[in-house]
This record gives structure tokens, C-alpha cells and sequence, in this order.
């Protein structure tokens, strides 16, 4: 049979407190983890709806608490938390486990392209450096024709485009000693490829 009380004392810290019991002199003993909602304190005062048990040392306790002053708001906020935290547990139970390790996979895959490209970009530039900074060598070992004309034949004079170049020659002179040419695209030291193979 179910009694009616209200709280009388409760101690947060340990969980537990008294309920004044209607028509009763006698307080009745309760515990925190009797309640439905244990996230919302008990509050002196508040009236509840309950029935007395003996515990295991024949003690009486209330049990199956019903909380009367809760308001309905309250109710339904905790109602929904509960629900949208239950929902949120079951979308994480419900995605695949390769999901990680798709994110692995497209992380390595963009890791591999930016480094495609970023390496020969850094490469190319480190040998444009390499190459303005070598001295020009004479003319019999850097062609494979020999030729009579000799370095001193040329002459930095504004040329930058291999459609300039009358030689080969030419073209590697101005490439490792004219600042700004744009002969060897593709950075490997070769100028005018196109032109003079």
C-alpha cells in the first residue's frame, strides 16, 4: 500500500535522508537509488508517494518512490536527454568499424598526392639554385659536338627564351650564367631540349 510524505532531511553528500510520513510519528528512512530520477535531488519539502519496506537489517525504508512535485517540464527534459543520449549511443554502435579505417586510407591518400607534387616542385627549385651557382665550363665538355667558339663568344644581353639561341652552346652558357633565362622548364640542367636534339 502505498504511503504519502514529504521530504523531511537530506544529505546529498551520502545520498540519503528522512521522509515525514502523513499520520505517522515516526520518520521513514530513504536512499537516494530508490528514486526513478537520481539526477534530480531530492528537495526538502517535496512531497512523494511511496511504499514501506523492511531492509535486510528489518529496518524500515521507503521503496518504489514516486516523486508528486516534480514538474512535468522537468520530466520531459530528462525524458529527452535520456533519449537523444540513448540515440546518440546507438549511431555510434551502428557505425561500421572501417569507417576508421577509411579515414586512414583517404588520409594517406592526400598525404601521397600533396607529396607528388610537393617533392619535385622542391627538387626543381634546389636544382634552378644548384645550376645558377655552377660555373660555366668550357665549351668542349659541355656540348657533345665540338665546336671552335669559346665561352668568351657569349655574352649575357637580355635573352631569355631558347627561340633566342642560335647553339646549344649557347643556350647551356646563358642557362648557368644569365640570371632570369627561361630555357629549362623542367629544371633538370638541359636547356632548349626541343629545339636543339
Amino acid at each position: 500500500m502505498f504511503c504519502e510524505g514529504v521530504v523531511k532531511t537530506y544529505n546529498e553528500d551520502r545520498g540519503f535522508g528522512f521522509i515525514k510520513v502523513e499520520n505517522q510519528q515516526k520518520d521513514i528512512f530513504f536512499h537516494i537509488k530508490d528514486f526513478p530520477n537520481k539526477n534530480i535531488q531530492p528537495k526538502i519539502g517535496e512531497r512523494l508517494k511511496f511504499r514501506i519496506a523492511n531492509d535486510h537489517n528489518g529496518k524500515a525504508k521507503a521503496e518504489n518512490i514516486v516523486r508528486l512535485d516534480v514538474y512535468v517540464e522537468e520530466r520531459q527534459n530528462i525524458n529527452s536527454s535520456v533519449a537523444y543520449s540513448k540515440r546518440q549511443t546507438n549511431r555510434k554502435k551502428q557505425q561500421p568499424k572501417t569507417f576508421n579505417f577509411l579515414n586512414f586510407i583517404l588520409g594517406f591518400v592526400i598525404i601521397a598526392v600533396f607529396l607528388a607534387v610537393f617533392i619535385p616542385f622542391v627538387t626543381g627549385i634546389y636544382k634552378r639554385e644548384t645550376l645558377k651557382r655552377q660555373v660555366a665550363e668550357p665549351m668542349a665538355m659541355v656540348s657533345k659536338t665540338t665546336d671552335s667558339t669559346t665561352n668568351s663568344n657569349f655574352r649575357c644581353d637580355g635573352r631569355k627564351h631558347c627561340s633566342e639561341m642560335r647553339s646549344r652552346d649557347e643556350a647551356v652558357y646563358f642557362i648557368n650564367n644569365c640570371p632570369g633565362t627561361l630555357m629549362d622548364g623542367d629544371g633538370d640542367g638541359d636547356p632548349c631540349e626541343g629545339q636543339f636534339r
